[in-house]
């Protein structure tokens, strides 16, 4: 299979082709080695393996720092690998960004390398973990960062089991027969320390982080024509509430019209994972998940009555990238504890987002195609007309949790992003 081939073979007639994470399994997944661990598969047609490790710092400035593997499937064209970096300064509005080709990724289970940067990951999912990462992009910006998972916040994926956290595609979702696949492993509860250098100066990255591990086995405009992320953590200069630290997390795509619960046309899916964690109970505290179908489509089966939810309003439209950016936003997340003592939830929004740069949080519209290598710049926008756009945004907010009976606002920082892939 090629990314330049119609990855839609399974779409066509009636009958459901997409079987959502979120309506098979549900709750607590505990990660294993191998759930966090690159495959680089080869031999599966179009393939986007990435980890991505999001920074507030205690002055609310936002770090990034994105590792980006991607096979296109055809055999005489080699894998590549990106390293994509960017800080932002909300005070001043600046940002640097910086995105680095790199050659001959070797990877060993979690760590991995090349000639322009190094990860070298210690610790298993049951005990304290690290990932510490030295690089050197250019002459402007170097890298030196670890980041530690405490023991007692483990990551976490949608339900247990090998197949935990996983979407498939295709009228035939078992493995050589399926049309394509989405997964994500969150470890949201990281701190970091080490120092970055821009321009000369050193920068000290002690803060609240996450990481994020994610595969796409499928062509992306092909896979979701939307997509939503949601990283909320209390610090980055807010005081701390008494639950202590908190992290917020959210994952969600919409299917484009070739798959639904009826096939083709039977209405885009969204499909929402998301958890809450707290330093002052057992970690987790609560992972969701929920499908979404327009109304009066068929519906998936409802496993439970979480809520996992991410909601644009007061829709702008944009005429640079030509898509309805949001105005405003809200995220959700309701369900049943981790550790079995009642149910708990969350919310948090942003009133208003910007459309320009600098306003309402805006960070950058991301224009996808011109961060990918040429190759697959070239292929996508000429056979799909595809015009990627990620809409970056950072802003303070306040995280109302209700837990035991009780709503406690947490201070912190938002960041989000809003995706749009196609029409």
């Amino acid at each position: 299979m090629s990314w330049f081939n119609n990855a839609k073979s399974s779409s066509g007639g009636d009958g459901k082709n997409f079987y959502p994470v979120t309506s098979s399994l549900s709750g607590y997944g505990k990660l294993t080695e191998k759930d966090t661990a690159w495959t680089c598969a080869s031999n599966k047609g179009f393939q986007t393996e990435t980890q991505v490790w999001y920074t507030i710092l205690p002055d609310g400035c936002w770090v990034m720092v994105q590792i980006i593997w991607s096979y296109l499937g055809v055999f005489l064209v080699p894998a590549t690998t990106q390293m994509t970096f960017k800080h932002y300064n909300p005070h001043t509005k600046k940002a640097v960004w910086k995105s680095v080709n790199t050659s001959a990724l070797k990877t060993d289970g979690r760590s991995s390398k090349t000639d322009a940067f190094e990860v070298v990951q210690s610790g298993s999912p049951t005990t304290e973990e690290t990932y510490k990462i030295t690089a050197n992009l250019d002459k402007t910006v170097q890298i030196s960062v670890t980041y530690t998972r405490p023991a007692d916040a483990p990551g976490f994926k949608l339900g247990d089991g090998p197949d935990g956290g996983f979407s498939f595609f295709g009228k035939d979702p078992s493995d050589g027969k399926r049309d394509g696949l989405v997964v994500h492993r969150f470890l949201p509860f990281l701190k970091s320390s080490g120092t970055i250098v821009i321009d000369g100066k050193a920068i000290d990255v002690g803060g609240e982080a996450m990481l994020v591990h994610a595969i796409q086995g499928m062509r992306p405009d092909s896979l979701a024509s939307r997509w939503n992320f949601a990283y909320f953590t209390s610090g980055g200069g807010f005081e701390d509430s008494k639950l202590g630290t908190v992290r917020a997390v959210q994952m969600e795509f919409s299917t484009t019209d070739s798959y639904g619960p009826k096939g083709a046309k039977s209405g885009r899916t969204k499909v929402n994972i998301g958890a809450v964690y707290s330093s002052t109970v057992p970690n987790p505290l609560i992972v969701v998940g929920q499908t979404h179908t327009p109304p009066g489509s068929e519906s998936y089966p409802a496993l439970n009555d979480d809520v996992s939810s991410a909601t644009h309003s007061s829709p702008v439209h944009d005429k640079f990238t030509g898509y309805n950016a949001p105005g405003a936003i809200e995220f959700q997340w309701e369900g049943k504890r981790v550790d079995g003592k009642g149910k708990a939830s969350a919310k948090v929004s942003v009133d208003k987002l910007g459309a320009e740069l600098g306003e309402g949080g805006l960070i950058e519209k991301v224009d996808v195609l011109a961060e990918i290598p040429y190759i697959i710049r070239k292929g996508l926008a000429a056979v799909t007309g595809t015009k990627p756009y990620i809409f970056q945004y950072l802003n303070p907010a306040t995280l109302d949790v209700e837990v035991d009976g009780e709503t406690v606002p947490v201070k912190g920082w938002l960041f989000n992003e809003a995706s749009f892939v196609s029409e």
